[in-house]
């Protein structure tokens, strides 16, 4: 299957963004302070929907991607984007902050290996 090489990487480079922009709105904070300020709380989420947009957007593109890449968390990063979007009022924003702090750093290195790859024209 052909798929169009440079809009992939604009895509992976718009999940790099928004988890990168997640990663900076909590970075000098506590979780108790983001927790209690709703800004910083709806910053968070929009990059976290942005971040579910952007792999949906690769999944459609590549459909094979993920089974290329498992190590890419795909439907949890859709599941989260659903989550956020749809259940904003139930959501638990310590699992957020959990998602945030410890798993999108992972992600970043996951998703700048991708680019790599894909750049390289694998």
């Amino acid at each position: 299957m052909s798929f169009d090489r440079g809009r992939l990487l604009d895509h992976i480079e718009q999940m790099e963004e928004a988890a990168e922009n997640a990663i900076a709105f909590v970075s000098n904070s506590e979780k108790i302070d983001v927790i209690r300020d709703i800004k910083t709380q709806m910053a968070v989420s929009m990059a976290l929907v942005i971040l579910g947009e952007s792999v949906a957007k690769v999944l459609r593109l590549n459909p094979h991607i993920g089974d290329d890449h498992p190590e890419i968390p795909w439907m949890k990063i859709k599941a989260m984007r659903n989550l956020v979007a749809h259940d904003y009022f139930e959501l638990e924003f310590e699992v957020v902050w959990k998602t945030v702090r410890e798993d999108l750093p992972q992600l970043l290195a996951q998703l700048r290996a991708l680019r790599h790859i894909h750049a390289q024209g694998e």
